[in-house]
């Protein structure tokens, strides 16, 4: 049996980063892609596991975007994007779109829809919204986004992200 740690964190800052990242990866996350276009038309993409609803009325979800991630000025600019929810068969598109060089949707294709942001068919959910709302909270952008159009098929596994690794879930029927 594993033993449980307590940490008591500082002010300022002063804390133990690895240890509030082992705290928070206790936490079992969806998997998702975040999709919008670049100031070029450019297909951008980046693989994020923070994500969730905001609000049914009006229609809101948020995604969190690490403030060093270069998908960051085109997310911004563009005013846009679109969040699709992967199933447990589409771990390899997850680390896809992490890749640091390379074009992460090859071989991937694409719908567009009403804001014309790259939408991933066949995933569990795919959430195409208009930016409603964008703050700093500490080393993440977080955006808000008004829900436009939305497709789901909830007949699959999720892919979820727990203690650093991608995850398998068995849903019973």
């Amino acid at each position: 049996m594993s033993q449980a740690v307590t940490i008591e964190l500082g002010e300022g800052g002063a804390h133990d980063a690895r240890a509030l990242r082992h705290a928070f990866g206790c936490f079992t996350t969806g998997v998702t892609v975040v999709t919008t276009l670049g100031e070029d038309g450019g297909r951008i993409g980046l693989t994020a596991n923070s994500f969730t609803s905001v609000s049914l009325d009006p229609p809101l979800a948020l995604v969190c975007i690490d403030l060093k991630s270069k998908s960051l000025a085109a997310l911004e600019a563009a005013g846009r994007f679109t969040v699709n929810v992967l199933h447990a068969d589409q771990q390899a598109m997850a680390r896809q779109f992490t890749l640091k060089e390379g074009d992460r949707f090859a071989g991937v294709d694409t719908e567009a829809w009403e804001t014309g942001t790259p939408v991933l068919p066949g995933c569990m959910a795919n959430f195409e919204c208009r930016t409603h709302h964008v703050f700093d909270a500490g080393d993440h952008r977080v955006y808000v986004g008004r829900v436009v159009k939305l497709r789901y098929d909830p007949g699959h596994e999720p892919l979820v992200y727990l203690q650093g690794r991608f995850r398998r879930v068995h849903v019973e029927d």
